[in-house]
């Protein structure tokens, strides 16, 4: 999504009609429910339209390797719709595709991954590796494919797509800089898919136990830059109690929060202590031995790990799925304050009785100038291109349903799906707002380089931090050392 979403030219490009109406009354346990429809109507007034070629591919299906629909949490909804059904999304999606498919005979496919949700790497490597030509594109994690074979070369440069311009507002010129290597960028983000707004970390609050505990107004706090993440610590102590009296936290009991182990470093960058910055020739470079960095990763481990305050996931071992079974429940039995959580959580929670509402990440102190909401790289999806795919082809059809979904999918997802159908209230609506704003597609989490915040994010107390940092920073400088010479070695 693009995160200029409420700017003038979309604000004069669409009037939303129809009204929302209210929540469904069925229980979601991590399926998505439909929603409504709603009719957006376009006018031409302002509208940018991408440079394109007059050709025609009649006929041709579009194949686009994705995470598939096996998996409860995160399934592919933006790529592929055979027919409109009253859903918002799908109807957009159709809707977008039928306009490129009226413009260059062009089919979308959605061809699910046969290793499912979370290895896109190995089906592609094996096609590139047989100079196959079975993919058009690939929507992988972050993480897997991206990070995989950008530095075998098996994915294309984006830069030098043709009809791919990446400065339009359809792409995310937050994912563009952060995502670059030395000037090279072989995966980006933008308005074509709906993932990695699903995959951006806030906090939801319960707004009956904020009431309970006569907690300040947390809309305002956000606003005048007083969200810190020692105010959040301080709330979410308020409000952890032993329910049943058995003299320990279970799963029964009422939690100040909810975490997990990505959540560590998740609020270290939101305290703007990030593992990687980039030089003036975008090379990345490690900044962890600092005082902001330590002390970052102590006020959030002291939240995120405290057993005695915040609902960890991984503390439920006998679970099959924590989420459904335990953590889920919770929130929605309105027995936990905060949900550090990705916004697909939202949609679980449409149908809880009791309202909540939506905060950003909290910052590590007033001074600081911003609030920054870290993307789930794994999580996530992206765009690339494979290098057997025919560039032009791909590039032109990207750029077209990029374009296309500026003006319709992304109004659907964000003004109709989150700000009137989900969010609970319009001041939700403009934390939303907030929180798209400044979002981190952070390369340190997604290279891992080295494994040095998968063990920051593995420690339960503050007192290995630097050692912890010195141990791991030698390897995971040369495992950096190592992805960027292959980046060279790519011309």
């Amino acid at each position: 999504m693009n995160r200029k979403t409420l700017s003038a030219i979309l604000l004069m490009s669409l009037i939303l009609s129809a009204s929302c109406g209210s929540a469904p009354s069925e229980p979601v346990t991590g399926e998505e429910t439909s929603v409504e429809t709603t009719t957006i109507e376009e006018t031409t007034e302002s509208r940018i339209e991408p440079d394109l070629p007059d050709t025609k591919w009649e006929g041709y299906q579009f194949r686009v390797l994705t995470k598939g629909d096996t998996n409860v949490h995160w399934k592919s909804k933006d790529i592929a719709a055979t027919e409109e059904n009253g859903d918002v999304i799908n109807d957009a999606v159709y809707k977008r595709n039928m306009k490129i498919y009226d413009r260059f005979g062009v089919e979308m496919i959605d061809i699910p991954s046969p290793n499912g949700t979370w290895d896109l790497t190995a089906p592609l490597r094996k096609s590139v590796m047989a100079a196959s030509d079975d993919y058009d594109m690939v929507a992988s994690g972050f993480n897997d494919a991206v990070k995989n074979l950008s530095t075998e070369g098996m994915l294309m440069e984006l830069h030098n797509i043709p009809y791919l311009d990446l400065s339009k507002p359809w792409y995310d010129q937050n994912a563009n800089e952060q995502l670059s290597i030395d000037g090279k960028l072989f995966a980006t983000a933008g308005d074509m898919i709906l993932m990695d707004n699903e995959a951006t970390l806030c906090v939801l609050f319960n707004k009956k136990l904020a009431d309970d505990y006569a907690i300040e107004d947390l809309y305002e706090m956000v606003k005048s830059g007083k969200w810190t993440i020692d105010k959040m610590t301080e709330f979410s102590k308020l409000t952890a109690k032993d329910l049943d009296g058995d003299g320990k936290m279970g799963e029964k009991d009422q939690w100040g929060n909810i975490g997990e182990p990505l959540n560590t470093y998740a609020l270290m960058v939101a305290c703007d202590a990030i593992a990687v910055k980039k030089n003036d020739d975008d090379i990345p470079v490690f900044d962890v031995q600092n005082e902001r960095f330590y002390d970052a990763f102590t006020k959030a481990v002291k939240l995120n790990r405290d057993d005695k305050v915040t609902m960890f996931s991984d503390n439920f071992k006998s679970a099959t799925d924590v989420f459904e079974e335990f953590i889920d429940p919770a929130f929605s039995e309105s027995r936990v304050l905060f949900n550090t959580a990705g916004l697909v959580r939202v949609t679980v929670f449409r149908s809880m009785e009791t309202d909540f509402g939506i905060l950003p990440l909290p910052k590590f102190d007033e001074n600081q100038k911003e609030y920054n909401s870290m993307i789930s790289m794994g999580c996530s999806n992206s765009i690339a291109i494979p290098t057997t795919a025919n560039a032009e082809r791909s590039g032109a059809i990207i750029e077209a349903l990029s374009a296309e979904s500026y003006y319709t999918l992304t109004p659907a997802y964000y003004d109709i799906v989150l700000k009137t159908k989900n969010a609970r209230d319009d001041a939700s609506s403009e934390m939303l707002d907030i929180i798209f704003a400044n979002r981190i597609f952070d390369i340190a989490y997604m290279y891992d380089w080295g494994g040095l915040i998968g063990a920051i994010n593995g420690l339960k107390t503050d007192g290995k931090i630097s050692s912890t940092v010195d141990s791991k920073l030698k390897a995971a400088q040369k495992a950096l050392e190592k992805t960027l010479t292959a980046y060279a070695e790519l011309g």
